[in-house]
């Protein structure tokens, strides 16, 4: 299970896992609900993976996180690589345009997910 956290523990987080995924949800939120399967899916996956981490952070009990990181809706899943945010670059099929992404915002399938993982450390 993915374990809720407080913004203290993601900061240390950050320094020990390679890869960190944060998802900033309520309890409200019905899209966050559903996204907690996913992420429970992905993190029984690479369990095995000391790289690869995943926690939760409530935006209600800490709105200071959320408003540091500029969150404007949930879900959104931030993506830490090396300790700072990621710089995932992400082409858009159809008009061919590179941007720079450092979190998965919505309801997002399980192929999201793997994508960056792949992206980032070459993992399938």
């Amino acid at each position: 299970m993915v374990r809720d956290v407080t913004p203290e523990y993601v900061d240390e987080a950050m320094t020990k896992t390679k890869l960190l995924f944060v998802d900033c949800w309520a309890a409200w939120c019905g899209p966050c609900r559903a996204l907690s399967p996913i992420l429970e899916e992905l993190e029984q996956k690479y369990s095995n993976n000391p790289d690869i981490g995943f926690l939760k952070v409530n935006t209600d009990e800490h709105q200071e996180y959320a408003i540091k990181n500029k969150i404007m809706g949930i879900p959104c899943v931030l993506i830490f690589f090396d300790g700072e945010p990621a710089k995932l670059k992400i082409t858009n099929k159809e008009t061919g345009v590179t941007t720079v992404h450092d979190r998965l915002i919505g309801l997002r399938p399980v192929e999201h997910f793997e994508y960056v993982i792949e992206s980032l450390l070459g993992e399938k």
